[in-house]
């Protein structure tokens, strides 16, 4: 069984991953020139995985703090 923080170590791994698929497609726009659409569309699909990646981080974080607290509060009791 996958932790939450376990999860939200690969969620954030796989967001750093895209960044830097990001970073190289970049790159490659600049060495082709702003003309080849195909890795300008390629680079649009990377920035949407990253966003919706981000907004998975999000919820992860969300989720084990709620967690988090939960059990804080089951401790403490």
């Amino acid at each position: 069984m996958i932790t939450l923080s376990a999860a939200l170590g690969r969620t954030e791994a796989a967001v750093q991953r895209l960044g830097d698929a990001i970073d190289r497609l970049e790159s490659a726009v600049a060495r082709v020139g702003a003309g080849d659409l195909l890795l300008a569309g390629e680079l649009r699909d990377a920035r949407d995985q990253q966003a919706a990646l981000e907004d998975t981080t999000r919820v992860v974080a969300q989720r084990l703090d709620g967690a988090i607290s939960r059990l804080r509060t089951l401790l403490e009791a």
